[in-house]
């Protein structure tokens, strides 16, 4: 998707109107000072950052990589949980205007969705009517969208008016691609230190600020509204002509809309690996190993999370290099979908080419490969919910339309790929069937990847 040029109004700092009086220049100069001391705070979280890492002797270096909305942040956060868990409960409370910013954008789609206004489909299901009861909801729940304004904001550190249409592709908007039949997802840039904005903003000796407050009052305040809204029979019926399954979206939490906005909430580490926010550009975690069991010699693993974005994957090859090892992930369940940057590209094969890119690749010849064919939960409801898999594969043919079978088809396609464009023929790949969320099976699966990297690193020491 093409970027839009930047409007020079939007430019920051805005010029200075020659009809401006002193309430005007009041405003720009507090809208400036406020700029300035998010910048600075960014800066200092950047500063504070950087010195930590000097201190820092570095362990295994682990590449993420994949196409947008594969897993990979995913199974970051299951690594933090799995060797930090210390660490991981203490940022909890970071995730929750996250997880509420995640909710209130679902809520807003939805409302978007119902507006004639704002539908530029040309599905019939446009015109579907609306009763009075859903337009007591819409015009109830309207509040919400200055919530959302709100928490981007917070989060992303932007002063953009967020555009509730979210059809903008500005590159400055806090939002990712445009896509009509998704939920907008809040973007940050790499390197942004989201975290550490939100704790430079908090007052001493203050949980939550008197921002967060408010907008925790309004969300809790429609709770009702919004569980009434998600179970109405038009919406569901809306989301369904429309080919919209927003519970396969990453942070999806309408159906907890209750918990997650009582006061006293605080997220769970479930909660942590649903929240969604979308990370513009490569960027660098640290995982401290909090018990030197855990690699044999204490050190931090160094995971690059790297953007999946086709305009992102140029900045791939110059982690190559040092790479410990590659983790790649292949969402199973996107057979039936499109790239959101390119419609007529399909999903899984876009993913089988990226694939077969990281395997061919001569300066990877070394480096041990672990595949993940991740969100297998997702492909299992869609196969029982009587989605064809040979309709988008037709290589598949008339195999059973069931799960082990479809993922044991896969498995032996990107094996194959493996094998047939690895320019090491005695190189090792890891395959595993995985569903990020599940913490449990997944921690096994970091297990495994822990033993390779162990092994990998002996081998490099001549001790194997």
């Amino acid at each position: 998707m093409r970027a839009a040029r930047i409007d020079p109004e939007a430019a920051w700092p805005p010029p200075i109107s020659p009809d401006e009086n002193d309430d005007d220049r009041n405003v720009r100069l507090e809208q400036e000072r406020e700029a300035k001391r998010v910048s600075d705070a960014i800066d200092l979280a950047l500063n504070v950052e950087r010195e930590n890492k000097k201190k820092t002797i570095h362990g295994a270096k682990i590449l993420l990589l994949g196409q947008a909305e594969s897993g990979k942040s995913t199974i970051l956060k299951n690594m933090q949980l799995h060797f930090s868990p210390s660490v991981f409960h203490a940022e909890a409370e970071l995730w929750r205007p996250v997880i509420h910013l995640n909710l209130v954008r679902s809520v807003n789609f939805i409302l978007n969705l119902l507006s004639p206004r704002s539908s530029g489909t040309t599905s019939p299901t446009s015109t579907l009517p609306l009763d009075d009861s859903v337009r007591r909801l819409i015009f109830s729940l309207a509040p919400l969208k200055s919530v959302e304004t709100s928490l981007t904001q917070r989060i992303s550190g932007s002063t953009i008016t967020v555009n509730h249409d979210h059809k903008s592709t500005n590159i400055d908007t806090p939002y990712a691609h445009y896509n009509p039949a998704k939920a907008p997802e809040i973007a940050v840039r790499s390197g942004a230190g989201w975290k550490g904005l939100l704790k430079f903003r908090r007052q001493p000796g203050v949980l939550s600020s008197p921002e967060d407050i408010q907008n925790r009052r309004i969300i809790n305040a429609c709770v009702d509204d919004i569980i009434t809204l998600w179970k109405n029979p038009i919406v569901q019926e809306k989301l369904r002509q429309e080919e919209i399954s927003l519970k396969d979206q990453p942070g999806f939490f309408l159906e907890d809309v209750q918990r997650i906005s009582a006061e006293e909430y605080l997220p769970t580490p479930d909660d942590v690996l649903r929240a969604r926010v979308s990370t513009i550009g490569p960027e660098e975690h640290r995982i401290p190993m909090e018990s030197s069991f855990e690699n044999g010699n204490g050190k931090d693993w160094i995971v690059y999370d790297v953007g999946g974005d086709r305009s992102q994957r140029a900045a791939w090859a110059q982690f190559f290099d040092t790479v410990t090892v590659i983790i790649f992930l292949a969402p199973v369940s996107a057979f039936n979908q499109a790239l959101a940057e390119d419609e007529t590209v399909n999903r899984l094969a876009d993913s089988m080419k990226l694939w077969r890119m990281i395997c061919s690749n001569k300066l990877l010849a070394s480096v041990d490969l672990i595949l993940l064919l991740n969100k297998i939960d997702i492909l299992d409801a869609q196969l029982k919910a009587g989605v064809q898999f040979s309709k988008y594969v037709t290589s598949y043919r008339d195999k059973p339309n069931e799960t082990e079978a479809v993922s044991k088809y896969l498995l032996d396609m990107f094996t194959a790929l493996h094998k047939q464009h690895s320019p090491n023929k005695r190189r090792k790949m890891h395959p595993h069937l995985t569903c990020a969320i599940d913490t449990k099976a997944t921690a096994t699966v970091i297990t495994h990847i822990q033993e390779v990297i162990l092994i990998k690193t002996l081998s490099q020491t001549n001790i194997l």
